[in-house]
């Protein structure tokens, strides 16, 4: 895979396998391109050539190929949970309609089936209390397991995580890691970015 910005050229020829239930870290200082990579990944940030492939679904950007239609792309992505480092929760929701709205809105499940099943994530994440509470009323770490639940929502191939804890004061990390070593002893296939 490439991809450059203007004349800075920030992934060149960059060849990554993760095998289902894999977890693979990538590590560098920032700057480095580990962010660009996973955005790549997700289809957030377009590749400049490559193939990027999810379970059976695959992305084919050589000879110019282009993004697909809006619908084959939701389905890309669906495959694929980001959680970033700033946690991105819609600030007007609670916990578990942030974690609903990927299901209802995409998938269209019905909202009772999706509040069900956010319950469940966010019982699975340590916060099923949390549930009815706006994200500016929780910590940074019950933040950030928001957003893991909210990804986990849309029952992705593959977790990303773009620095997920950095963001967090150090006695918060804890809190977040443990979410990630249930994922990992569950089986998920996770690629981590960190410094």
């Amino acid at each position: 895979m490439k991809k450059s910005f203007g004349a800075v050229s920030v992934l060149k020829d960059i060849s990554l396998s993760v095998p289902r239930g894999g977890v693979v870290a990538l590590i560098g200082p920032s700057g480095s391109g580990k962010s660009t990579l996973l955005r790549c990944l997700n289809l957030l940030t377009i590749p400049d050539s490559g193939v990027i492939r999810v379970d059976q679904r695959m992305m084919d950007f050589t000879n110019g190929h282009k993004l697909p239609a809006d619908k084959e792309l939701a389905a890309f992505r669906a495959r694929t949970g980001m959680v970033f480092q700033n946690f991105n929760l819609f600030p007007h929701m609670s916990a578990v309609q942030n974690v609903m709205e990927g299901p209802v809105t995409v998938q269209k499940v019905e909202r009772g089936a999706a509040r069900e099943a956010a319950l469940k994530l966010l019982e699975k994440v340590g916060l099923k209390d949390k549930a009815d509470v706006a994200p500016d009323k929780l910590s940074g770490g019950q933040k950030q397991r928001v957003a893991i639940a909210r990804a986990l929502a849309m029952k992705p191939e593959v977790m990303l995580f773009d620095e997920a804890t950095s963001a967090l004061d150090p006695e918060l990390v804890g809190e977040v890691l443990a979410v990630v070593r249930q994922l990992a002893a569950e089986g998920m296939t996770m690629v981590l970015v960190t410094q």
